[in-house]
């Protein structure tokens, strides 16, 4: 569907939610779902907690939807109402640090066996560093590389000033080249050790 269509569409439905009309929320929904799910599960690394954030910032968005200014975009107002409802939840229970074997694969599967088999690799050992960052740089990360939103975006998402959003982005990429660094040097030593034995 075309995108100038699609946030037309997006826009007559925000207008019938700020209206009081629940099943044109569905229809926002259909939109923003899947997205609000992938930025949640990237983020807690866990299925269910992944799921209870996502309730509890749908929750919180119908109940301030009416607040919502039209003039601006809905993604980023959402996603800040996410991250709200992730932060609340992990100052409530610590967030595990379970693995994210289930994330988004970043395998291209048009590729062969050999290539496939390299992108799992490199999927892996990505999760593995995101897994050891803090949450927020793992935040920042998420919404920039993971769901391409620009800094302004960002920004906006987190409630965070540009130029903090700019820093805590390059001490994100930088802790996460550091960790996958560390992460090969391991694997590198694993092999060396096989190949001496």
């Amino acid at each position: 569907m075309d995108q100038i269509l699609i946030k037309e569409i997006e826009r007559e439905a925000i207008a019938r939610c700020q209206q009081g009309d629940r099943e044109a929320f569905r229809r926002v929904l259909d939109f923003h779902g899947d997205h609000l799910y992938r930025v949640a599960f990237l983020i807690t690394r866990d299925a269910s907690l992944a799921e209870e954030a996502v309730q509890e910032a749908l929750l919180a968005a119908w109940k301030k939807i009416r607040s919502f200014d039209a003039k601006r975009e809905f993604r980023p107002w959402i996603n800040r109402i996410l991250i709200n409802c992730i932060g609340m939840m992990q100052r409530r229970k610590r967030l595990p640090t379970t693995a994210v074997e289930d994330a988004f694969p970043l395998a291209d599967t048009r590729h062969g066996p050999e290539q496939q088999t390299m992108d799992m690799e490199t999927s892996s050992m990505l999760q593995a560093a995101l897994r050891t960052l803090s949450i927020e740089h793992r935040t920042v990360l998420v919404l920039r590389f993971f769901n391409d939103l620009s800094l302004p975006e960002i920004a906006e998402s987190t409630g965070l000033r540009e130029g903090t959003v700019k820093s805590r982005l390059h001490r994100a990429t930088a802790a996460l080249r550091d960790a996958v660094a560390a992460s090969q040097s391991g694997t590198a030593r694993l092999s060396h050790k096989g190949a001496q034995s």
